[in-house]
């Protein structure tokens, strides 16, 4: 099934959302070959910029102290595609020092600065690469439902495999044999299937359309997604689908 047909987040939502997700980010600094490529700390600001925090006194930060620079910043992201990368500028800034103020202040204790980048393009890369929009991704917001797609995600692998095989067979694909949750969204959620013929993605959107928080999924559908039943065979009522 085309990755491109099934409904869901917009591909700025989904850039905004692996960037928020990201910690550590692979940097390359396109002002100098003999400055290798490096992985560093790395996080997003509330506006989807990446913040590179490399180690006190390595290459990329005594080179990154000095002026502006030109920098590609790669981030990890979901299926179908590889990575999110993203072009842009940086700017020096203030180092915070590690231990109390003060004179005498060793300077091998001063804290890692935080270089802003300033997106200039952004792309997910992988077999197909498919750019995003810059407005669209400066107007985005990460999904609501990150921090909590992981955990629900891995008990619904471990802890209902009969029940979404049983769902989404009622919903089309009566040959399923195995259903694998690989995506929770604001939209919905999304399936890898096993059939005899092959493999499909399959996506089954939130009955009252996209939320904001969990508490607003249906309770038939967020009782499975939220209980902590350790394996245990549940009521019928906490059927997915």
């Amino acid at each position: 099934m085309d990755f491109e047909v099934l409904p869901g987040p917009p591909l700025a939502e989904l850039a905004r959302t692996a960037m928020d997700r990201a910690c550590a980010a692979v940097v390359i600094y396109a002002g100098s070959r003999s400055l290798p490529v490096a992985t560093v700390p790395a996080r997003a600001s509330r506006t989807g910029q990446p913040i590179l925090l490399p180690r006190h006194g390595s290459a990329l930060d005594r080179r990154l102290a000095v002026s502006p620079a030109r920098v590609s910043v790669t981030v990890p992201a979901d299926a179908p595609f590889a990575a999110l990368r993203l072009i842009g500028i940086t700017r020096p800034a203030e180092r915070h020092e590690a231990g109390p103020a003060g004179l005498g202040q060793d300077p091998s204790r001063a804290g890692p600065a935080a270089y802003p980048v300033t997106v200039q393009s952004l792309e997910f890369t992988g077999a197909i690469p498919a750019p995003v929009a810059l407005p669209q991704y400066e107007a985005a917001a990460p999904d609501p439902l990150r921090h909590c797609a992981a955990e629900v995600l891995g008990h619904l692998e471990h802890c209902h495999m009969a029940e979404l095989v049983s769902c989404v067979r009622a919903h089309g694909i009566a040959a399923a044999e195995c259903a694998m949750p690989r995506k929770l969204d604001r939209f919905g959620l999304e399936f890898l299937v096993f059939t005899p013929s092959g493999l499909a993605a399959v996506r089954l959107a939130f009955p009252a359309g996209p939320v904001t928080t969990i508490e607003e999924i249906p309770v038939s559908i967020r009782a499975v997604l939220t209980c902590r039943c350790g394996g245990q065979a549940q009521p019928q009522h906490h059927r997915v689908g």
